[in-house]
């Protein structure tokens, strides 16, 4: 029978894809590591990574069994934070991944939350839509403030909204659109624009507003982080458009006007479906919801 400790050391071994730097991550000696890899390989029959003097690859067995890996891992945390969340109160720890565009109203909250409950331990991972859905379904994050609701048919995911909010349009201080109040969408063809990296929700929408406005923009320059678009625009390399939360924050001087027609961000709070959430979990959801109602498995 697989031991959980096995599955750990292959998990780490199978993200890292380097036998080292997975034992440090452990905290083993690497012989040990692999020695307990090979154990696990004749135990199943047969081999779970290539290797050679360069690289360590998964096969097609070793990616089967990292699916199971990482669901069952997530499990066993779950359940030893439930049982702690029912032994003490509401305590455990709570993986949560963060939307760019929400990171203001996010850390105001987790204050007021881990000040509430200081027992609940909270691991905060930023990252885009894309990645934060993926490590949901895989079980490495418990919760995740999205910034569109998840498709429609994945019913892999709960979810809550967390309000609708505007993108609007940023531009320098001076310079084509400053100082007005409302841009036309279709004024925006030809211009140079800060574009969202693949992956990301608000950049979906922007381009899905874009095209349906038959807007034919320049993306000039492409970025992750809504702080490097905004500084962009400040200067006057580029417009960006962005949650208005974000372009109303401090940070660099920028002239913020409404688009019309109007995009929309719809974030959510999203988190695995098909098993009740431990007290912890749920304590988080009830708290950045506002609604404090029994959730269902």
């Amino acid at each position: 029978m697989i031991s959980s400790r096995q599955l750990e050391y292959f998990q780490a071994v199978a993200r890292e894809l380097h036998f080292t730097r997975a034992a440090e991550a452990l905290r083993i000696a690497q012989p040990a590591l692999s020695q307990q890899i090979r154990k696990l390989e004749r135990q199943l029959g047969l081999a779970l990574f290539e290797r050679n003097n360069h690289r360590v690859a998964l096969t097609p067995a070793g990616a089967a069994l990292l699916e199971h890996a990482d669901r069952i891992l997530a499990d066993l945390v779950s359940v030893e934070d439930e049982m702690l969340g029912w032994a003490a109160g509401v305590r455990g720890r709570i993986r949560l991944g963060a939307a760019r565009g929400l990171m203001g109203r996010l850390a105001e909250a987790l204050a007021v939350f881990c000040g509430t409950y200081p027992a609940v331990e909270v691991e905060l991972r930023e990252l885009n839509t894309e990645e934060m859905a993926a490590a949901l379904h895989a079980g490495r994050l418990d919760v995740a403030t999205l910034a569109a609701p998840p498709p429609p048919g994945d019913r892999r995911l709960a979810w809550r909204s967390l309000g609708d909010e505007p993108l609007v349009l940023v531009t320098a201080a001076e310079g084509a659109f400053a100082g007005r109040e409302q841009v036309r969408l279709a004024e925006l063809d030809g211009a140079d624009l800060v574009v969202y990296a693949s992956g990301s929700a608000v950049g979906g929408i922007v381009q899905a507003a874009l095209a349906e406005a038959g807007v034919s923009a320049h993306a000039r320059f492409e970025s992750r982080e809504y702080g490097t678009a905004r500084a962009l625009a400040s200067v006057g390399l580029a417009a960006a458009i962005m949650p208005r939360s974000v372009a109303v924050a401090p940070g660099p001087p920028v002239s913020v006007a409404s688009l019309d027609p109007e995009p929309v961000w719809r974030p959510t709070l999203a988190w695995p479906a098909g098993r009740r959430p431990a007290p912890a979990l749920a304590a988080f959801i009830g708290f950045m919801t506002g609604d404090n109602s029994p959730i269902s498995p």
